[in-house]
């Protein structure tokens, strides 16, 4: 009997002994893929690009800053990977004119450029605008191929798939009697998805980033005279 309880103790130890090293490769393996994803931090700051005249925007006021976490990363083959992560972007367009702004129209909502309400009287006292801002938040999918030149230097490329699900608008200005005012505004009828492309220099965890986005930010029957695109760059942490 006790030779047959000392068989099934060992047993025992084992099996759990082989489960605690197959877990142990297990883990090991999800870390390695993680480690070898291009996802996690960035920041960078952003410009309008075919903007008209009087939206001045100032590229290094506005900034974007988001966030990916590895979904897929397939090794095609040893220095060609293939990258599916998803995350959030938050960027903002920020205008620093004394005299314009980005406006609504709450009857037809169009948004457009403009003065802001009594930033100048009939008596000619005037005021000025001390920023205005439109904010765009959204949901990301980048999909990445890598090229690796070395074990730590390598640059990616590829589409960024973005689903735009908050904008706003928020204006700071001195009215014509010297008054501090603030304008807000959601609903900005922002393009629902749009396609960025973005292109990646990459050394260890470290990512230099540069992004286009080719397509118009919002919706052109509600912004007819806002045709622009966006441009970013910037530094991304990678896990």
């Amino acid at each position: 009997m006790k030779k047959v309880l000392l068989m099934f103790v060992l047993l025992l130890m084992g099996s759990t002994s082989l489960m605690a090293q197959s877990t142990s490769i297990s883990i090991q393996k999800v870390k390695d893929d993680i480690d070898d994803d291009l996802a996690g931090i960035y920041f960078g700051v952003n410009t309008a690009l075919g903007a008209p005249d009087n939206m001045n925007v100032n590229l290094w006021k506005s900034w974007e800053v988001g966030f990916e976490l590895p979904i897929w990363n397939p090794e095609i083959t040893k220095s060609f990977l293939f990258h599916m992560d998803l995350g959030f972007n938050w960027k903002n367009f920020r205008s620093t004119d004394a005299d314009r702004s980005f406006m609504k129209n709450y009857t037809n909502k169009e948004v457009f450029m403009g003065a802001p309400e009594y930033l100048v009287s009939p008596s000619g006292a005037k005021g000025y605008v001390d920023f205005s801002r439109m904010k765009i938040f959204s949901i990301t999918l980048p999909l990445l191929f890598e090229v690796k030149a070395s074990e730590k230097f390598s640059i990616a490329a590829g589409p960024i798939v973005n689903f735009n699900l908050h904008g706003s608008l928020k204006t700071k200005y001195y009215n014509d009697r010297g008054e501090y005012v603030t304008f807000t505004s959601n609903g900005l009828r922002q393009q629902v998805v749009t396609v960025d492309l973005k292109g990646m220099i990459i050394w260890d965890n470290l990512g230099f980033y540069c992004k286009w986005s080719p397509m118009r930010q919002l919706q052109d029957k509600y912004a007819p005279t806002l045709d622009f695109k966006g441009m970013s760059f910037g530094l991304q942490l990678c896990m």
